[in-house]
């Protein structure tokens, strides 16, 4: 920048260089764009990932729960129940072998918990979601008898993402 001084008047003229220092070009907004866009697709992505993962890791805490409760009323008894209702902190008041864990609007997020079958020697667990599109349905089931040694009894993933798959 260079200053003239002419009878009081003071006249300011910017060069070339002083110009391009006071902002960005085109082609530079461009390019930051384009990074913020790629950025994106991939936070978005790792989003959808971890909102599959999260929806599926609490049915699977809550079949353990349930097996964990099965074997204390099992101890109790001698037999195992034929209704989850049965279970303490499975009891919804009705006697529909159906216990929701999350009564969400959206069907994928909407799962229940059942016995499968059950009888003196054994039982079988199932948590399920109620979702309408095979891509999305998600189905575990735990199968254990009496005298199974301690954590014998897995979860069995027979539907769904594969995404926990491998921790069983």
């Amino acid at each position: 920048m260079r200053e003239y001084k002419e009878r009081s008047v003071s006249i300011v003229v910017f060069s070339r260089t002083d110009f391009k220092e006071r902002g960005f070009t085109l082609i530079e907004l461009m390019i930051v764009i384009a990074i913020l866009a790629i950025l994106a697709v991939v936070a978005v992505g790792i989003y959808r990932h971890y909102f599959r993962t999260a929806f599926e890791v609490d049915p699977v805490s809550v079949l353990m729960s349930a097996s964990a409760a099965m074997e204390d009323y099992y101890a109790d008894h001698g037999t195992y129940p034929s209704q989850i209702e049965d279970l303490p902190g499975f009891d919804d008041g009705s006697k529909d072998n159906e216990y929701i864990i999350h009564n969400d609007r959206d069907p994928r997020r909407k799962f229940k918990i059942y016995i499968a079958s059950a009888n003196a020697t054994a039982y079988s667990l199932k948590v399920e979601n109620y979702a309408t599109s095979e891509d999305w349905k998600i189905v575990w089931s735990l199968n254990c008898t009496a005298g199974a040694p301690v954590g014998s009894c897995k979860p069995v993933q027979e539907k769904g993402s594969g995404i926990l798959r491998k921790l069983f």
